[in-house]
Parts: C-alpha cells; sequence; structure tokens
C-alpha cells in the first residue's frame, strides 16, 4: 500500500495545522519504507513517489523526527514513536471501517487517512480492544502493538482457553482473534465470528461446528485454534 499525501485547505483551529499534517503524512511514508527496506533509508529515499526534497526533510529534522549524516536518514526515537502511533490508528481505522460498518477498502482508506490525525491514543486503544486487538490490516500489514495488546495477553493468557479445546456443548465467549491472516479475519467476520460474540461448541467431529444463537457455523479445527474464547461456568464467562 501506498501512502496517498493530500493537501488541505480551510482547517480550523480546531484541527492541526497543514504543515503539521503534512510531516505526518511523510512520517508515516517512511514507516512503510522502514518495512520495505529496515531503519537506515538513505539510499532508499528517492525510490518512492513521495516528493521528500530538502525542505521537508530539514522540516523533519528541525522536529527531531529524523537524524542524518553521511551514511544514515532515520527515523528518531521521537520520529519512530509518532510514525508507529499514526500506523497504528491509520491501520485499525481501515478494521473498524471495512469489519464493523462493511466499507469497501477504497472508501474506508479514505477515511483512515483523515482519522490517524484527529483521533487520541486512549480511543485507538479502545477501538483495539473492540475488535479484539487484530494484528494485521485489510491489507495484510501488520497493526503495530499497543500497550493494550500487551495487557490483554498477559491477563488472558491463562484465562483463555482456543476454540478447539472445549468439548462438545460447551458455550463460551469470544476474547479475540488471533492470527494474522486477513482473508482468515475477514472470513471469521463475516460469519459473525468477533470479539464478544457467544458461541456454542455443537460438535468436534467429524467437522467442527459452534453455533450462534440459531446458526450453525462449519470450521476447519485450524481456524478453531485461532478463536481464543472465555469458557462460560454456570452461564457466566
Amino acid at each position: 500500500m501506498r501512502k496517498r499525501l493530500r493537501h488541505r485547505h480551510g482547517m480550523t483551529s480546531e484541527h492541526k495545522n497543514a504543515k503539521q499534517k503534512r510531516l505526518e503524512e511523510y512520517l508515516e511514508i517512511l514507516w512503510y519504507m522502514q518495512e520495505r527496506h529496515g531503519t537506515n533509508l538513505k539510499k532508499f529515499l528517492f525510490d518512492v513517489n513521495c516528493h521528500l526534497n530538502s525542505s521537508i526533510a530539514d522540516q523533519l529534522k528541525q522536529e527531531g523526527y529524523v537524524e542524518e549524516n553521511e551514511t544514515e536518514f532515520k527515523l528518531t526515537e521521537k520520529g519512530f514513536n509518532q510514525a508507529r502511533q499514526l500506523v497504528r490508528s491509520h491501520r485499525l481505522a481501515e478494521r473498524l471501517l471495512t469489519d464493523v460498518l462493511n466499507m469497501n477498502l477504497d472508501r474506508a482508506e479514505t477515511g483512515a487517512c483523515e482519522f490517524e490525525h484527529v483521533i487520541v491514543p486512549e480511543i485507538v486503544d479502545s477501538i483495539c480492544t473492540l475488535l479484539g486487538h487484530p494484528k494485521v490490516c485489510p491489507h495484510g500489514l501488520s497493526i503495530p502493538e499497543g500497550a493494550c495488546c500487551r495487557e490483554a495477553r498477559n491477563s488472558l493468557g491463562s484465562a483463555t482457553k482456543n476454540l478447539s479445546q472445549l468439548e462438545s456443548g460447551t458455550r463460551a465467549k469470544i476474547a479475540y482473534i488471533n492470527t494474522r491472516s486477513n482473508s482468515r479475519m475477514h472470513q471469521l467476520t463475516q460469519l459473525g465470528i468477533q470479539p464478544g460474540v457467544e458461541v456454542c461448541v455443537h460438535q468436534k467431529y467429524p467437522v467442527f461446528v459452534l453455533k450462534i444463537n440459531h446458526t450453525q457455523i462449519a470450521i476447519d479445527e485450524d481456524v478453531a485454534k485461532d478463536i481464543l474464547v472465555w469458557e462460560q461456568v454456570n452461564g457466566v464467562a
């Protein structure tokens, strides 16, 4: 996915100024390049259509987002953290818009480009929790992990089971989906298998079948292993 730059006019004082937004757009481009080429971006700067001219590079250095010497051009810790949060916000927004609101990917991409600049990290973490801490965006790119993901993994690690461990007749509530496969995540979402949904293991052999309300859904056992749940005891998860 190539980041598309947008010029914005007529912004009110409630929004970030155009200069800051433009710098953030370039920080994202540098993040995408770093994903592809590694941390030293010097020899790849002009290998993309991002027009990272000396003026933009100077602004990024003045703001403390990047550092450069004769052999290196790379994100500073400040730049890395800012780019990481922007990319995390963008990719979670894509998941929210496609998985929950059923937007097509082009519309979701446009909305995510606006979302990333105005949303605060606390709300991003809430969305991440709502979606079950997804690992990849609809394009199949990794979503940078947040504190909420680490906390969930630590607190839920011993409390959750994968769906395949449950016996037939057991009821459970889905905690999160542990997969890096975008196609699998999308397929499960379309079937209504997503965090917060209550399910019942209808049968395990010869085919794994679960029930959601009155609907029976057959899935592969390998898929069931990716679905982490809280087992219900006496009707309570």
